[in-house]
């Protein structure tokens, strides 16, 4: 039995739903993926991207001469 603390739904619209069973064919190429693990994927990639550029923003600011 799935572990209900564990995983969560979400809800998509049909059109969205449509893009991400193609994204599963081709965000990995040569393996096809889950719905689950492209959703999981593309969040993590994001996620590191925004800590990126916050961090790098911080660096930036803190160099900044007043």
């Amino acid at each position: 039995m799935t572990d209900k603390w564990k995983y969560k739904s979400v809800s998509l619209k049909n059109s969205t739903y449509s893009m991400l069973n193609d994204l599963t064919k081709t965000l990995i190429p040569g393996v096809e993926i889950s719905n689950a693990k492209v959703v999981d994927t593309l969040v993590r990639r994001e996620a590191e991207c925004s800590l990126r550029d916050n961090n790098s923003k911080e660096h930036n600011e803190g160099n900044k001469k007043i």
